[in-house]
């Protein structure tokens, strides 16, 4: 005997989408705003961040969708099914501004009123187990989406799913279903019926099912749109509360395909009904998700890609590696200004598809050529990311200081550029790699971080400056937690001309007076004194701008960042810039090939004065000023640029009075310039291991001894430079030692280690398998580095 059922309560078993929704719909449909490339930047083996990405509060959404998108990766991933829970929308405009997101174990089911009515039926498994696990995202005032509640624990199994599928709507072509219409599974007349429903311009639920009385399978899945009924009206509720009047969401639409499951395995289309009782969409843009048998099928509309496109049945259209749009003819110039048209950022998609296959070039060309790709629901770039082997090599030499230069994107006309640099030996700048990022939120600045400490090796910088950012910040944060972060104080002190404005104009000594607590307070003590005396003369207790100042002051204030290293020699010595090249012709109409091209002939041009100062200094001497058996000694040491700033704080120390002021085996002295008692540092020596420190802290920030020491290092008679006081990287030998094939070493093994860790995930048997392989592996490599260490040193 076979029975019928509404499908509110069995399609959870096979669906990876909950389709009743008790507050909006009975069915759940995404909207393409992550469209094909963003779910395989969520789903493909090729997108390792975004797969191993986890939830967490404070995380950020650019749309509902796109946290949809994500939680349905992450829920396809783990092994749970989804539903909407519960919804609220604006008092205002009626717009969704909260979503709840739980697992479709979440609850339990009402138990109905016992009756018999002479049929007999069959005991459904419960599929409501009171499981706790859920997300849910609120709208902020700002328009991101932010993740305020996650339960990520599940009181059931869970499985991960053993493979992805992408399957496009031209996998069908044209076809419209016709009845007699034969399938060889039911998942592959809903997938038919779902890109059929997404071509035409409608939405589809799953309205019936029937099970067999023998195995308790599908077979009979009947397909609905979801305008199929009517919207129940409420007979009884509360007058006293306010209420709003909900937009009906069913037209009685008899729109319906039904398929039977026939005994020769084949599913047939027995019922059928393509006529709508309402309007359809004419630019519909969907994206379904149905999970069935291990498999997560993610079925998208990709528009005029079906124009004119003739495809075979069962055609699984694959994202390649960082969103391969591959599959887009670019022949189609209509559609190209389609697309154009409709991309929300300053990239097109010609000039997305141009970018993505320079890049594929230029890896082909050198493989140690790295790069990450994202592109939006329109197949439009979002994010990208390029290092070259050079980046890599200058990276390893002089990484130990980074800054992250996004000031290019606060300029609307402006490519939304970001550079990653760092100084040389010669005090020149040097690239780290390059970006493009549409958005500054947290998760962008993550994926960001992510990719780029990828293509350097893994190796995380000792010290990273930024432009005042706080989504950055707690990027940083969570990316390189040991790394030490500052804003840069020039950027902070912009923004204290946008926020103080109306004091520096009507107070014309406070800008001096509040730049001097900055620069000239040698200990925190009296930083915080001078800035309370600033605050109290000119009436600023109450500012909040200044309060905030106040309380990230360890990550701008200089008195703070003295034990930082940041490679900055001095004021005088800027290193270059690409800020007037960049302005000059990286405007939004610059095409992003033009782009790449122009970074790559800059870069030519930094190469090339690297290259000649390394000549320079490798077949020329520099002239001493005085004397000195310290100075020739490093004059064979340092280079030319180095060398001269190390030379100026030699003869500068000449001018310094030293006073010793303890006396012992740690002894310390007071250091002061002849002509400005006023201006006194404390320098501490230890006979015992040679080792000196001063409180102008020159040598943690910038590697290059002060004057204060070196006039204490004549006082005690320390003629020759001590080698723990000559950093490798200001040095003539700073870029010996740069192996290229660890580079590529290390990517290769990171690959290899993802796709272990996701075949080692799929069940707790394959785990401990893998757990135990991986523990006996690590030992063997740790033996085989001991052994060749040891050899080394023999």
């Amino acid at each position: 005997m076979e029975t019928t059922s509404s499908e509110d309560e069995e399609s959870l078993k096979d669906n990876n989408v909950d389709l009743n929704d008790d507050n909006i719909e009975h069915h759940m449909a995404f909207d393409v705003s992550n469209q094909l490339a963003d779910a395989g930047n969520l789903f493909s083996s090729h997108q390792q961040n975004s797969e191993n990405s986890e939830p967490f509060v404070g995380m950020e959404f650019e749309s509902e969708e796109s946290a949809k998108l994500f939680y349905m990766a992450y829920a396809s991933r783990v092994g749970f099914s989804v539903r909407i829970s519960k919804s609220r929308r604006s008092r205002n405009d009626e717009s969704i501004i909260m979503r709840r997101f739980v697992c479709s174990k979440e609850g339990f089911h009402l138990r109905k009123g016992k009756f018999d009515d002479g049929k007999k039926k069959r005991k459904r498994a419960t599929i409501r187990e009171g499981c706790n696990a859920m997300i849910e995202v609120i709208q902020k005032y700002y328009g991101r989406w932010v993740v305020t509640k996650l339960v990520k624990e599940h009181n059931h199994v869970v499985a991960a799913p053993s493979r992805v599928l992408y399957v496009a709507p031209e996998a069908y072509g044209n076809a419209d279903p016709y009845l007699g219409m034969e399938f060889p599974s039911h998942e592959a007349a809903q997938t038919f019926y779902y890109a059929y429903a997404s071509r035409v311009g409608f939405d589809v639920r799953i309205r019936l099912s029937r099970r067999s009385t023998r195995d308790e399978t599908f077979v009979m899945r009947r397909f609905v749109c979801t305008k199929e009924g009517f919207t129940p009206h409420e007979d009884s509720y509360d007058e006293s509360k306010k209420k709003r009047n909900r937009t009906p969401t069913r037209e009685g639409c008899k729109a319906m395909f039904e398929v039977i499951k026939k005994d020769y395995g084949k599913w047939i289309v027995s019922k059928l009904i393509l006529e709508h009782t309402h309007d359809l969409a004419v630019a519909p843009s969907k994206v379904h998700y149905i999970q069935s048998d291990s498999e997560v099928v993610v079925l998208a509309k990709s528009g005029a890609l079906n124009r004119e496109k003739s495809v075979t049945p069962n055609t699984k259209t694959h994202l390649g590696k960082f969103g391969d749009l591959s599959n887009i003819p670019s022949s189609d110039n209509d559609f190209m200004t389609e697309a154009r048209d409709i991309c929300p950022t300053v990239f097109g998609l010609e000039d997305t598809q141009s970018l993505l296959e320079y890049f594929k070039r230029t890896q082909a060309e050198n493989p140690t050529f790295y790069y990450a790709f994202q592109v939006d629901k329109n197949n439009c770039l979002s994010h990208a990311f390029w290092a070259d082997a050079k980046a890599k090599m200058a990276y390893y030499c002089f990484g130990d200081a980074v800054t992250v230069d996004t000031s290019f994107k606060e300029n609307k006309n402006m490519v939304p550029f970001v550079m990653f640099t760092g100084v040389n030996h010669h005090l020149q700048s040097v690239n780290f790699g390059f970006a493009l990022l549409t958005d500054e939120s947290e998760a962008s600045f993550v994926w960001l971080l992510e990719n780029w400490i990828i293509a350097m090796c893994g190796r995380h910088p000792v010290s990273l400056s930024t432009d005042y950012h706080e989504a950055i910040g707690s990027a940083i944060s969570r990316v390189f937690p040991e790394t030490r972060h500052r804003f840069c104080k020039r950027h902070v002190l912009n923004k204290c001309n946008e926020r103080l404005s109306d004091v520096y104009v009507t107070r014309n000594t406070f800008k001096q007076e509040f730049e001097k607590c900055l620069d000239k307070s040698e200990t925190t003590d009296i930083f915080e004194s001078n800035w309370m005396v600033i605050l109290e003369k000119y009436d600023l207790g109450d500012n909040s701008w200044l309060k905030f100042l106040f309380s990230i002051r360890q990550k701008w204030v200089p008195v703070y960042l003295k034990d930082a290293f940041t490679a900055e020699i001095s004021a005088s010595q800027k290193p270059e810039s690409l800020i007037s090249f960049f302005e000059k012709y990286f405007n939004t109409k610059t095409s992003l090939l033009v782009l790449a091209s122009l970074l790559e002939q800059a870069m030519t041009g930094w190469y090339e004065r690297e290259a000649l100062e390394d000549l320079a200094t490798s077949y020329t001497r520099p002239i001493l000023r005085t004397p000195s058996n310290m100075l020739k000694q490093v004059a064979d040491i340092y280079t030319r640029t180095i060398f001269d700033v190390f030379q100026e704080e030699f003869v500068e120390s000449l001018g310094y009075f030293v006073e010793k002021i303890e006396d012992g085996l740690v002894s310390k002295y007071s250091v002061t310039k002849d002509e400005d008692v006023s201006t006194t540092f404390i320098v501490t020596y230890d006979f015992s291991n040679k080792r000196t420190n001063c409180s102008c802290c020159k040598f943690e920030t910038a590697g290059i001894l002060c004057r204060h020491i070196l006039r204490v290092f004549l006082t005690v008679d320390v003629r020759a430079l001590p080698d723990c006081y000559i950093l490798k990287r200001w040095t003539k030998d700073a870029k010996n030692g740069f192996v290229l094939d660890e580079c590529v070493r290390y990517n290769e093994l990171y690959r290899d280690a993802v796709k272990y860790a996701k075949e080692g995930s799929t069940s707790e048997d394959v785990y401990t398998v893998a757990k135990s392989a991986l523990q006996i592996g690590f030992a063997q490599v740790l033996a085989a580095k001991k052994s060749i260490v040891s050899q080394c040193t023999m």
